[in-house]
């Protein structure tokens, strides 16, 4: 994908990490990624995003890339790739991408990660949802939980992006 190195740089610049926006630096706990991605999906929809991101390699309080050692794409859980275990993990509605990046001589994780549709993401049969910068259990929040089943369901197929980030020839 292309641009990801602006991405980053314009998602550094938020004051605060959000319902929509994860900063790492080294942690690459499987079991915290997949209850991540739960909450970011779910978390996107109530934002009205189209997507959610996962930074590692941004210092979390200054927001600063500082760089990270973690390879999503090579990391594992057991003898299984990350991404096939958290496949297997979450519910079939979950998407998303994993990228690095390299900037100014060090490398950047980003996964981006689709909002969800037509149901909430599950991470091990558990809605997540983002609480200001907290991962939480869905069920331990009724208005949250109400509020984005209210979008879920009011969300028209026609109003969703079917593909984002094309050059204009790439689109004809």
């Amino acid at each position: 994908m292309e641009n990801l190195d602006k991405l980053i740089l314009e998602l550094c610049k938020l004051p605060n990490e959000s319902g929509w926006v994860e900063f790492k630096h080294n942690n690459c706990d499987p079991k915290m990624i997949g209850e991540d991605i739960s909450a970011l999906a779910n978390s996107a929809v109530i934002a009205d995003r189209s997507h959610a991101y996962m930074i590692w390699g941004v210092d979390d309080a200054t927001h600063e890339v500082v760089g990270t050692k973690v390879r999503l794409k090579q990391e594992k859980k057991g003898n299984q790739e990350l991404e096939n275990w958290l496949r297997s993990l979450l519910s079939r509605n979950a998407d998303f991408e994993f990228y690095s990046v390299p900037m100014n001589g060090v490398t950047v994780g980003v996964l981006i990660i689709y909002r969800a549709a037509n149901q909430t993401v599950m991470f091990e049969r558990t809605d997540y949802i983002r609480v200001g910068s907290y991962t939480k259990k869905l069920n331990e929040y009724p208005a949250l939980q109400a509020q984005l089943w209210d979008r879920i369901r009011n969300s028209k197929f026609e109003e969703r992006f079917a593909k984002q980030y094309l050059t204009l020839t790439d689109a004809i």
